[in-house]
């Protein structure tokens, strides 16, 4: 180590809040503590990590006051459970503490001044299974010590000093293993005596004896001789002590108040050597101090020496005595350190420094370390400590609230401890009231803050009007009391007790009264910067190389800028600040500063520097030598990146050999808060140093600095200084933000998060701080695992990078993070990890600040934004970032990694140079850039911005790239998606692929059937896609259930837009066709009906030739095979369908809806044909609607007539039958209504028989008269005459059928009557029996039946007998007339012939 480096503490702060494990041991003491006088103590002890990872970087530090002993078990690598003991010794204040190790524990020694302890603590090595507590964290040595551990054989209660003036005040212990044989030692000093306890550890027997010397003369004598020398028995009081152990032989050192060193032999309590440590002194006299002894190892001690003339330190060394036969130990004095004239505190020595805690009469502190080396002049080196914050810092601007600038200065992270604000509450409520800091988050207790302050405010307030101005003015006065208060707990808890060397870590301790902190050596600009000490041109030449010349420049360079550091005034630091970030150039606000100095001369201008200063400064550079060359060493030591770390890249399989179980390499919450408070000052004392030399550049080169690269490259130097500040100091939440998961999830899907690290699952302790620095969330879960991997680049050999100490890998490991924070770094491990966190307003102020000056990664930075503003719901601002970015693909690694990773073209185009990659590829690689983009916006659903950028992919395309038709399809999916049907089909109907149309067809047109837009479906031209359209149509028509499809509906008004009516009437006896096959629904036969009815009107305008529709041929339908192929399409049978066939259909649907609709089980014969359903349709009383069906299929209406007979003569004949019923189910129209029902019933029958019946026909009149007759009733008179007009002869047969002769042989006689001419106008006879007629048809087959029938029953009844008399009269007078009737005929024609003979011959003649 460079003695000349000096050293800076480091604080771990933002930590979890201490959870104590307390434990109450009874001393049996019978004193209180108010007769104790005892002052606060401190010290540590680091564990020998030899061989076991969980005792590496591990200590543990403690502290007493009065009878309070804490203990911490402190790991930077491994976050330890249950690490805080309190142990409370009732009443018996702490004299002493001693730590030792032993192979599998730790030894800890106590004296109080009435006990002696020993307690014992297992270690867990590495074969151990690792203490588990919650979520698998390591146990600390403390985690099972409770009330119920403490084993009362461990400690005994020393009888001696019960008096208060004979209180014990010095004590030493130590624990010593002589032949497998372990004994602790207890020393302890009272004012008058000195005893020595021995403890059994096996047992707990302890022994006690005086170390006094032997006299050999009485008492009196020996205080006589005391008197005669001069020393008395206050100086023979002990004022420090320390055990030792050499070959086997304790040894108790002594320190006496007469500045005497006399060294005991444990085993026989005899002085074996002295020597007076102000021999050289001799006329020195006692200082005020105290003088304390402390051990470097078992052979070697440190004593330091109060003299009146001055301190100083002493060694001394135990060595062999040369002299003594018996080989006797002798002390030897090695050297003697003046020590500075301020007080000590407390100070540790090793074999190479003493390190010495001071404070002066102000409490103020300070460290520093002297440096033991026979090759160099001795020197003390300072350290620098931490100040307390800065109040100048918080500043409120015009316009802030008070309540947020010092909440968010107060509560800013690792600012004030959780105990420091809530001591500050308590004293600002002035009430005794107090709650558990360890329930109380840092959310909870900032809202008890706002809570208290806001109520004091109120309180000064009370009923009184204020203005805002006023309101501000007393709110900021109350707030600044808080923070006041917090100030002061925060500088009482801070004040250092003590200090400890930790050997094994290379590293120092210093106790505080709340916390600890650790020494780490500074930076070379550190070091310049805040002690200044030692800057000789041998300690700067390694860093610029070696040339002594160049370095005495750069000293005398550092010289000028630490100067100017403690000149420039906080206005203008912090102005400058601000000024950086909001963009201002520095090099405007610097030359602004100046010139409001030169011009103005205002000296109210707080941020003009003063001219005195500036022509100092001007002065003081120009009187450095090689100025240029100073200003380019410097610029290379602030340089964070080289041409080494170009290649230095984390590799993550490396850095896992420095994973444990349990933790890292500095993974626990103290070593990662070591890291991040390492590297925020070194970052905040390089950016300090990069302004003062910009300044001072500034001021030096004048106009012409703007050109000069020094200059350039030290803005860049200063801005990225800045961004690592930044970095450093920006609060961050703890806890995941709102819609993290589905932002991992969308950016996981996107294949842009790998989940390597979560940024939010680390430690669980940290919950309750809530808040922690951007810089120490990235260590936790990133950016230590990264810099290990980077550490082990450097240093390959395994044990070699585990021999590195504290310091060394502290510096290496903070140098490696901040090549990674660094903005110009090769690496993208923290925008990468910044991109992970999903913080978009921190990920949107990253890349703001660095967006002006930094290029390097810039097209990286862009996209990172794009995400970030799209998540955060501005895609209008994204999708023009996405589109600069684009650019940057192939030249970037974080864009080429995240955007080709998992296509074809990464493997081809990985470690290519620019110059081998083909336009073809860059090609390909923005397609794959856009459609990674676009797949961001699909997940937030921006379809207007997708199209967009569709739009700027394919115009960086050519018209026949073949991704062309991928990103038509794209924008016409959007606009289809946003409503904008015109524009969808005008984006399908350019699409270069004509699958790729087709398909875009059919999406549009299902979209616009969901969405009601038929409108349009029939308004677009379709060139050249009719065809593909009307079977996307019908095939979805076909696809859909018919129960709800409207499909055919707009299938028949498309084709009648476009004036196909044939396809029309297809489209619609089609709809029809399923209606009857495919739909039970009670309304499918009215849709059916309508369905023909359309079909019919359609056929019915097309052209004669062509009224006629093909179907495919269903069932029974199919034809043989020797069918015309004419009726074959497509190689389908099809059947042809003319006008006839479709109506025939359409009166069968409309009987069937009417039967349907009053009968129940219509269902079942829905399958029924038109002849059965004309005879069911009579069964139920539907007449008229099964003539009509009757007719269209021209099948016989007899059976029709014959149930509507017998349902007449029902009517008639039954009057509880309800003719109604059924009457009103036929067509009652043309029927003048009657009262009567049986009326109404052979009015119906009458008209449909007169309706129906054909001329010359009485097939239908035979039918009803055949069944009335059947049904032995009388023949209405409107039927009786209507069948003589019609063929009175059939009737006159049906009565004589059906055997009923009376009316047949009225019959008879009447129709001889008319053929004899009397009412012949009554029957169906053209003329009567006449000379001049012609013969008439007699029915004498049936007369002579009736005559026979009425022969044969007038034996029984007389009125057969009359009537057969009256009808053979009529047949006798028939027959008389016709012989007469012969006769004449026969007369005549001789007559005629005779006269037609006669006129013959006369014309031959």
């Amino acid at each position: 180590m460079n003695a000349s480096i000096s050293f800076r503490e480091v604080i771990p702060k933002n930590l979890g809040s201490v959870e104590w494990i307390e434990v109450n041991i009874n001393t049996g003491t019978q004193i209180t503590l108010q007769d104790i006088k005892t002052f606060e103590k401190s010290g540590g002890y680091c564990f020998k990590s030899v061989g076991n990872v969980q005792t590496r970087n591990r200590f543990i530090y403690w502290r007493t006051y009065q009878d309070v002993l804490e203990l911490s078990d402190v790991s930077l690598d491994v976050s330890l459970l249950r690490n805080h003991l309190r142990l409370r010794f009732t009443d018996s204040a702490v004299l002493n503490v001693s730590l030792t190790e032993e192979a599998h524990q730790i030894n800890l020694l106590v004296v109080t001044v009435s006990s002696v302890h020993r307690f014992v603590f297992p270690i867990k090595s590495d074969g151990d299974e690792p203490g588990i507590g919650d979520g698998l964290q390591p146990q600390s040595i403390f985690c099972d010590v409770n009330d119920k551990a403490i084993n009362p054989m461990t400690f005994c209660v020393d009888g001696f000093g019960t008096s208060p003036n004979n209180l014990p005040h010095v004590a030493a212990s130590f624990v010593s293993h002589i032949e497998d044989e372990c004994f602790a030692y207890f020393a302890v000093a009272y004012p008058t005596k000195l005893m020595l306890h021995v403890m059994n550890c096996a047992t707990g027997n302890t022994t006690s004896q005086e170390v006094k010397e032997s006299h050999l003369m009485p008492r009196f004598l020996s205080n006589l001789k005391g008197a005669l020398i001069g020393r008395t028995e206050a100086q023979e009081a002990a004022v420090s002590m320390a055990f030792s152990q050499i070959d086997d032989e304790i040894y108790l050192l002594v320190l006496y108040r007469s500045n005497e060193l006399r060294l005991w032999s444990v085993d026989t309590v005899q002085p074996i050597s002295s020597i007076n440590c102000t021999a050289q002194a001799v006329m020195a006299s006692q200082g005020p101090q105290n003088n304390v002894i402390r051990k470097i190892d078992e052979e070697t001690f440190c004593i330091f020496i109060s003299l009146d003339i001055g301190a100083q330190f002493i060694g001394v060394s135990i060595v062999p005595n040369p002299g003594d036969a018996n080989g006797r130990a002798t002390l030897l004095l090695q050297h003697t350190v003046p020590a500075p004239k301020m007080d000590m505190a407390d100070f540790d020595a090793t074999s190479s420094h003493i390190w010495v805690l001071w404070s002066n009469a102000e409490g103020d502190f300070n460290v520093s370390a002297y440096f033991l080396c026979a090759d160099e002049s001795i020197r003390w080196v300072s350290a620098a400590l931490e100040p307390p914050p800065d109040r100048y810092c918080l500043q409120i601007e015009q316009g802030v609230d008070p309540r947020e600038a010092y909440c968010s200065f107060i509560f800013h992270p690792g600012r004030f401890d959780r105990n420091v604000i809530a001591k500050a509450l308590y004293m600002f409520r002035r009430v005794n009231m107090q709650f558990d800091v360890k329930q109380l988050s840092m959310a909870m207790l900032k809202e008890q803050v706002c809570q208290a302050v806001e109520e004091e405010i109120q309180n000064e307030l009370k009923e009184i009007v204020v203005s805002d101005e006023e309101y501000t003015e007393i709110a900021t006065r109350l707030w600044d009391r808080f923070y006041s208060g917090c100030e002061q707990y925060h500088v009482k808890f801070s004040e250092p007790t003590g200090l400890a060397v930790l050997p094994s870590m290379d590293a120092v301790c210093i106790v505080r009264r709340q916390s600890f902190a650790l020494l780490r050596p500074c930076e070379m600009l550190e070091h310049l910067m805040l002690i200044g000490e030692h800057t000789d041109a041998s300690l700067l030449a390694p860093y610029c190389h070696n040339d002594s010349t160049a370095a005495i420049g750069f000293i005398e360079l550092m010289k000028v800028v630490t100067h100017l550091e403690k000149l420039l005034s906080e206005d203008i630091k912090m102005e400058l600040d601000k000024k950086l970030y909001q963009q201002e150039s520095a090099y405007d606000v610097v030359k602004r500063m100046l010139l409001e100095t030169s011009e103005e001369g205002d000296d109210n201008n707080i941020y003009a520097m003063d001219p005195l200063l500036i022509k100092q400064m001007k002065q003081y550079m120009q009187d450095v030598p090689n100025i240029e060359l100073a200003i380019n060493m410097l610029l290379d030591v602030l340089s964070m990146v080289n041409e080494e770390s170009e290649s230095q890249l984390p590799n993550y399989s490396q850095s896992m050999r420095y994973l444990l179980p349990t933790g890292a390499l500095f993974g626990s919450e103290y070593g990662l808060s070591v890291l991040a408070e390492t590297v925020k000052q070194i970052a905040m004392i390089r950016f300090s140093v990069s302004r003062n030399l910009f300044i001072l550049q500034c001021i030096s080169f004048g106009e012409i600095g703007s050109e000069k690269e020094s200059l350039i490259r030290n803005l860049n130097y200063l801005n990225s200084y800045f961004a690592l500040v930044w970095i450093a100091e920006t609060p961050i939440s703890l806890n995941a933000p709102a819609g993290f998961e589905a932002s991992v999830q969308r950016l996981t899907m996107a294949q842009l998060f790998d989940g390597y690290t979560r940024p939010f699952s680390s430690n669980a302790r940290g919950l309750g701080i809530g808040q922690t620095t951007l810089l120490s969330l990235f260590l936790q879960s990133k950016g230590l695992f990264s810099a290990l991997s980077m550490l082990l680049k450097t240093s390959p050999n395994s044990d070699a990078a585990d021999s590195l100490s504290l310091r060394e890998n502290l510096l290496q490991l903070v140098g490696f993070i901040n090549q990674m924070l660094w903005p110009d770094a090769p690496n993208y491990v923290f925008p990468e990890w910044l991109f992970g966190t999903c913080h978009h307003i921190i990920i949107q102020d990253y890349v703001r600040i660095l967006s002006r000056w930094c290029k390097r990664k810039s097209h990286s930075r862009r996209f990172m934004l794009a995400v970030s503003l799209l998540d955060s719901g501005e895609p209008h601002k994204a999708v023009f970032l996405f589109e600069e970015a684009a650019s940057g693909v192939l030249h970037e690694p974080f864009l080429f990694e995240h955007v080709l990773k998992h296509t074809p073209l990464y493997s081809r185009l990985q470690g290519l140079d620019e110059m081998d990659q083909t336009t073809e590829d860059r090609m390909q690689a923005t397609v794959h850039y856009y459609l990674k983009v676009i797949q961001l916006f699909v997940q937030h659903s921006a379809l207007d911005y997708i199209i967009q950028l569709a739009n700027m992919a394919m115009n960086m395309l050519l018209p026949n790239d073949p991704q062309l038709p991928m990103f038509q399809s794209i924008i016409f999916n959007n606009h289809l998606q946003l409503g904008h049907y015109e524009e969808a089909y005008h984006a399908l109907v350019h699409n270069a692929d004509t699958s790729r149309r087709k398909d875009c067809l059919r999406q549009l047109v299902i979209e616009l059937f969901q969405n009601k837009g038929l409108d349009m479906l029939i308004e677009f031209p379709y060139v050249g896609l009719q065809d593909e359209f009307e079977n996307i149509v019908e095939s979805r028509a076909r696809s859909i259930s018919i129960e709800h499809n409207e499909v055919y509906n707009f299938l028949y008004a498309f084709h009648v837009n476009k004036g196909n009516m044939r396809k029309a009437a297809t489209v619609m006896y089609e709809q029809a066709m399923r209606l009857q096959v495919d739909n039970d629904s009670p309304n499918a036969l009215q849709k059916r009906c309508s369905a023909l009815l359309v079909c019919i009107n359609c056929i019915h305008l097309v052209d004669q030739r062509y009224r006629w529709i093909a179907k495919p041929a269903i069932g029974d339908e199919r034809v043989p095979m020797d069918q015309d192929p004419e009726d074959q399409v497509n190689g389908q049978q099809v059947v042809v369908l003319e006008l006839e066939d479709i109506q025939r259909e359409l009166l069968l649907a409309e009987a069937l809806r009417e039967f349907t609709s009053h009968r129940d089980d219509a269902v079942s014969y829905d399958q029924a044909g038109a002849e059965e359903l004309s005879h069911l349709l009579a069964t139920s009383g539907l007449y008229t609607a099964a003539l009509k069906l009757s007719r269209g299929y021209d099948f016989s209406v007899l059976p029709i007539f014959e149930c509507l007979t017998a349902a007449c003569i029902m009517a008639t004949e039954d009057k509880t039958t309800d003719a109604w019923s059924w009457l009103q189910k036929n067509d009652l129209a043309d029927l003048a209504h009657r009262n009567n029902a049986a009326d109404m019933a052979w009015a119906l029958l009458q008209k449909l028989v007169v309706d129906n019946e054909l001329d010359a026909s009485t097939l239908i009149r035979k039918s009803v008269v055949n069944r009335l007759l059947t049904l032995n009733a009388f023949i209405p008179q409107w039927l009786y005459d209507s069948y003589k007009l019609a063929n009175s002869r059939e009737l006159l047969q049906l009565f004589v059928k059906h055997n009923r002769l009376i009316e047949a042989a009225d019959l008879a006689c009447e129709m001889i009557s008319a053929m004899l001419g009397a009412g012949s106008e009554y029957f169906d006879f053209e003329h009567s029996v006449n000379v001049k007629n012609p013969q008439l048809a007699f029915p004498i087959n049936t007369i002579d039946l009736l005559l026979h029938c009425l022969r044969e029953n007038s034996k029984e009844h007389i009125d057969y007998e009359m009537a057969r008399v009256q009808l053979e009269e009529e047949v006798s007078r028939y027959i008389k007339t016709v012989k007469r009737t012969t006769e004449d005929k026969m007369k005549l024609a001789i007559l005629q012939n005779r006269e037609n003979r006669q006129q013959q011959q006369l014309l031959n003649r």
